[in-house]
């Protein structure tokens, strides 16, 4: 039986500075070592990290992989190490626990979306322990066991990963936490100030957990499972839906959330509440209400496995916005609340309007995918093209700016499907989506298309879809010429030196003017011109400046 001693480091004050017991690495996104899309974005995940350690006694600090790789924030002062990461963050995991065992004998502990990859990512990072699933309960129980302080039996342990000598040990899967339990934990409130420019940052505050997708893609897989028609993903029994005779992961082909994280669990509004208060007291300008689909929020039974019956709880829906939209920074205009994922089988026009009341102008961002309805269908995907054009047009109706998201390159595409995409992108953009952003087809761990090869940049489908939404977005980005915008001062320009980056109080582009801001400042923006499809050359406005019409 192995038993696990962590080096012991006694927590001694060195000059002014003192040990803090766990450095938690945000490597979300950091792909190779810098966040390419999303600066602006803060998740959950290592809040809900630190909201554990912090609840058992232990100090922490978060910082980001990109801080650490450039030297921006040092590794030195910490016991141990716990890393947050995804599948295409494995290069970055890679060299902070190389630099990190450098200089430090504590453990480290990996966890995330990129824990899916199993037996090939413990071996090939290496870490003291991986972290499977859910983390809350398993870290919560390494704690109790004793494993950073003296010695725990991991093989009694459920939910992790590790090294016995040579060989890769995976115990029991953990149980996933039911709503109440994960109500339990909450996520640190105040490690959100060990961002840079937090304040201006979309900060994520988890609503629910899962999705509620639990159909199944109809291609046959690489190693020849397919789809039996045994109706279990159509069934009226929603238990009879998690079951799949023929081991196809449930969810969307190219999605790994249903598989990993299950149906969907909300947290309660009193919780998601306090979250939310916490941070605007701290000087988070931009709440983001994070989930798979913010319309799963306590939507029938449980487990609720179809993706489109009942409708959305409107009930449920508008206490908690009306009580968050109360909050004095919301209510003044000082801060902004967002929703981003939702299903378009589940907007309605009653949704709709009653999202705009307390969330203005939000830009619900609507996957699609596919154009077609047939390709659609056979990668496991709920709804149909002609839902996606329905909610685009509820949503505009209501002040809203929808995002509608594709993907090129997936199993399945050919000339046709393409073709059905690129003149639904144009319907689309006529019935007032304000984005339309494409993705190129990733395989992810744990879910159906886990072994489909990546799109291709070289594809002749993959070029025209790209070209089809830059053109449309370039277009829209012109609209913008002349508007003011509040927006929030984020961090120096990465590709214009001397100009900062400046994210919108509200909904609205991303621009850099010339200068530079302190983070958090907010600032009136008068939009100049495009400087590419996703970034706009504004100026500076004087508070005194009567001479605009802020957005």
């Amino acid at each position: 039986m192995l038993h696990f001693r962590a080096a012991q480091f006694p927590i001694v004050a060195t000059g002014p500075t003192m040990v803090i017991d766990i450095l938690i690495i945000d490597a979300l996104s950091a792909g190779s070592g810098r966040r390419v899309t999303s600066r602006d974005a803060i998740g959950c995940g290592p809040r809900s990290v630190a909201g554990v350690l912090e609840a058992s006694g232990f100090s922490c600090k978060i910082r980001r992989a990109e801080d650490v790789l450039t030297g921006r924030s040092g590794i030195r002062g910490f016991r141990h190490l716990a890393i947050s990461a995804m599948t295409m963050d494995a290069p970055s995991v890679r060299r902070i626990i190389r630099a990190w065992r450098r200089h430090h004998q504590g453990v480290v502990l990996l966890g995330g979306p990129i824990a899916t990859g199993g037996k090939q990512t413990l071996i090939s990072l290496k870490p003291t322990l991986m972290v499977v699933g859910e983390g809350e309960r398993t870290l919560d129980e390494l704690i109790r066991a004793g494993f950073f302080e003296d010695a725990a039996d991991l093989h009694a342990i459920d939910g992790i990963g590790f090294m016995d000598h040579d060989n890769p040990v995976f115990t029991a899967p953990r149980r996933r936490l039911t709503s109440q339990e994960l109500d339990s934990y909450r996520p640190s409130i105040t490690r959100i100030m060990d961002y840079p420019a937090y304040q201006a940052s979309r900060v994520y505050v988890e609503v629910l957990r899962g999705c509620s997708n639990f159909r199944r893609t109809t291609l046959e897989l690489p190693d020849g499972r397919v789809c039996i028609d045994c109706g279990n993903c159509d069934s009226p029994s929603l238990a009879d839906r998690l079951d799949c005779p023929a081991g196809i992961p449930p969810g969307c082909g190219f999605c790994s959330v249903p598989s990993t994280w299950g149906p969907p669990r909300e947290r309660s509004e009193q919780a998601i509440v306090d979250e939310v208060t916490g941070l605007l007291d701290l000087g988070v300008h931009r709440i983001v209400l994070e989930a798979p689909d913010f319309l799963d929020y306590r939507r029938g039974h449980v487990p609720q496995t179809d993706p489109c019956s009942p409708a959305a709880n409107l009930e449920a829906i508008e206490s908690l916005l009306s009580r968050l939209a109360s909050l004095p920074q919301i209510a003044e205009g000082n801060a902004h609340l967002s929703i981003e994922n939702v299903k378009a089988c589940l907007f309605t026009d009653e949704v709709a309007a009653l999202i705009a009341k307390y969330v203005h102008g939000t830009s619900p961002n609507i996957g699609l995918e596919t154009g077609s309805g047939s390709h659609m269908r056979s990668i496991g995907k709920g709804g149909s093209p002609e839902d996606v054009v329905r909610a685009v047009r509820a949503a505009r109706h209501h002040g809203m700016s929808p995002f509608v998201y594709l993907i090129y390159g997936l199993p399945g595409e050919n000339e046709q499907t393409a073709e059905e995409s690129i003149r639904l992108m144009k319907l689309l953009s006529d019935a007032g989506a304000e984005r339309i952003i494409l993705y190129g087809f990733q395989p992810l761990p744990g879910s159906a298309f886990a072994a489909f090869p990546p799109a291709s940049a070289k594809s002749h489908l993959g070029r025209r879809l790209r070209r089809a939404a830059e053109d449309i977005n370039r277009q829209k980005k012109t609209h913008y010429v002349g508007r003011v915008i509040r927006g929030v001062a984020a961090e120096p320009s990465l590709t214009h030196k001397g100009y900062t980056m400046v994210y919108p109080l509200g909904e609205g582009p991303i621009m850099t003017v010339l200068g530079g801001y302190s983070p958090g400042t907010v600032m009136k923006v008068r939009v100049v011109k495009p400087l590419s499809a996703g970034l706009l050359l504004g100026e500076v406005l004087r508070e005194d400046d009567r001479d605009w019409d802020v957005q």
